[in-house]
This record gives structure tokens, sequence and C-alpha cells, in this order.
């Protein structure tokens, strides 16, 4: 049994993948980051294309990064020690997770299906919405008690309910009963350096990326590609496709959202608190991936209306717009370090 451990909390909606690191880095360095800056330094400026003909739908797109791979990159950058429990029986991760809360070092546990969360009243048993996440602070034999993104106070969540929304297999965002620790380092770098090796390797995945389903590569693919998704996968397969392709355009993802940003004005927020953070001019970059925000909202009109062309010729107006705005802000990091 733990009381709720205390810790300092900024409630921002839609960042539930990245809320509960802010707020250990807050508390453990007295650092208040806003949570668009930890999820631009997560390497929140990425894109993803999935050609899976088993998984359903057989072809995804993702904006950003995937929280397993953001919560991995996170801990690499902060020289944390990340240890992540997954697929294992709700009894194991349950017991592994209130150890981690009694050494000090709270977990992320999710995704979560907010189906099962009944401070989410306009969800709460409507709607199965599988990836939220939520930071664990403290425990007793039949709640836990969590930090949730969009809410001020420490949250109960009964252990029944936590069971429920634990049980999701969600491809791209993680397994069952899944949680990350990270054991945070005693001293963290200068705010500045952090941000120029995240932007450096954000520039790398986005413009040479290791595999071509990641960064502007997978962006010139899907403008090639999805025009032929019915003809490819026929009709019902290819709507399928379509709307995992609406619900993430929309910040946060929601196949019934309509805030179609693909999470681009995050990093956008990243990217002017970066300026500051590290002294860097960013005026091109940021009127560029502003450019590439704007055309998202006719992308995703264009896959709802089924114009597959137009759409095919706007996601390659957006790859051609941030491979200019990446190639610009990799210069103007490297050069500033030159100097």
């Amino acid at each position: 049994m733990s009381a709720p451990i205390a810790l300092p909390h900024r409630v921002t909606p839609g960042m539930c993948p990245v809320n509960g690191i802010r707020d250990l880095i807050q508390w453990r360095y007295g650092r208040d980051w806003s949570n668009e800056f930890v999820h631009g330094l997560g390497l929140g400026g990425g894109f993803a294309y999935l050609r899976i003909n088993v998984a359903d739908p057989p072809r995804q797109v993702y904006w950003g990064n995937a929280p397993p791979r953001q919560h991995e990159y996170l801990a690499q950058l902060l020289g944390a020690n990340c240890t992540v429990t997954e697929n294992r029986t709700f009894k194991t991760a349950w017991g592994r997770a209130c150890q981690a809360v009694d050494a000090g070092t709270p977990p992320l546990i999710g995704p979560l299906d907010m189906f099962h969360l009944h401070f989410y009243q306009g969800i709460y048993h409507a709607r199965h919405i599988p990836i939220h996440y939520l930071l664990l602070v403290g425990y007793d034999d039949s709640r836990a008690y969590v930090l949730d993104t969009s809410l001020e106070a420490v949250q109960e969540v009964p252990l029944h309910a936590l069971q429920a929304a634990w049980d999701v297999n969600v491809p791209g965002q993680g397994k069952r009963n899944c949680l990350a620790v990270l054991d945070l380092p005693e001293h963290l770098a200068p705010t500045d350096s952090l941000v120029r090796q995240a932007i450096t390797d954000q520039c790398r995945v986005m413009l040479r990326p290791p595999v071509s389903m990641l960064g502007v590569p997978a962006m010139e693919k899907v403008s090639r590609e999805i025009a032929g998704w019915p003809r490819e996968l026929g009709q019902e397969v290819a709507a399928a496709c379509l709307l995992q392709v609406r619900t993430f355009l929309s910040s946060p993802p929601d196949a019934e959202g309509g805030n179609y940003t693909a999470g681009r004005d995050r990093y956008l927020t990243f990217m002017r608190e970066a300026e500051a953070a590290a002294g860097l001019d960013l005026a091109g970059p940021i009127s560029d991936m502003q450019q590439s925000m704007a055309t998202i909202p006719a992308l995703a009109h264009a896959t709802r209306d089924g114009r597959l062309e137009e759409a095919g010729r706007l996601m390659g107006l957006i790859a051609a717009v941030e491979k200019r705005a990446v190639a610009a802000l990799e210069q103007i990091v490297v050069g500033s370090e030159a100097h």
C-alpha cells in the first residue's frame, strides 16, 4: 500500500504519452517544461507508414512518434534507464507497477482503453478509445492513484476498471498490461544541448531514415500509393485504411475528431520554445511547418470524400514542404554548433 506521491503536474489535454515524463522531470530537476516541449524532444515531428498485409487495417499512417518509441528515445536522450513490462498477466504487471512506486520511480501505464475510465464522462462506457496513458503515483488494495494529462487532481481508478482498461493490444501504441519505468539520472544535461541533440536526431530520421517506412520517404510513398488502395485492397479494406488515416490526422487521434493538425501544432510549439531554449532562429522552418499543417484539413476531407488522387497530391505537397523545413532545420542546428 502506498499513499500518492506528490508530484508537480501540468495539465495539457491530449498529451498523455509524455505528460507523466514531463511531471517526473520537473519533480526531479525543477525544469518546468511544457508537454509540447517534451513531445518535441521525443521526436514528435516524425512520420510512419506501415504496410503490413496481415495487420488490421493493412495500411496505417502515423504522425509524430509512437509512444513506446518516444519513451525509449526520451530515456536515451535524458540518460535514463527505461524498463518496459508488457504482455504479462495483470497480476504481474500490477505487482511491478507497485514496486516501481515503492522505489520512488512512478511508472507510465498504457495504452489504456478510455471506455473504462470514469473521469472521462463523455467516453466512459460509451466509446472504446484504447490509446490513453497515465502516471501511477500510488495504490492501495483496491485502487490505483494516477495523474492524468487532462485533470489537475490525483484520480482514483478501481483495480477492476484498471484491469479492464489495461487489457488492450494496440499496434504502434503498445501491448496489453504495458508499463514503462524511467529511472532518471542524478544530473540532467543542459536544456540547450538536449534540444540540439533531439532536433539533430529528428532531422536524420525524417531525411535519412533507417527504413523507408519512416520520415519523408514514407510520406512520398503514401502520396504515390494512396489512390491505388481500393484497387489493391478492395473497397471495404481501403475504407478501413482511410478511416485509420483520418483518425490519426485528428489530434489527439479520434475517429470522430476533427482537430486536423496531425500533431504538427504540438511540434510547432516545441520549435518556438526550442528557439529560446537553444538560442536558434527557426523562423524559416516554422513557416514551412505552418504551411504543412494548414494542408492537413484538406487531406482529411479528401480521404473522407474518396478523392484519393487529390489526397495523394496533398500528401506529396506536405512531403515536399516538410522536407524543405527539416533540411533547413538541420542546417541551422549544425551551423550553430560549428560556431
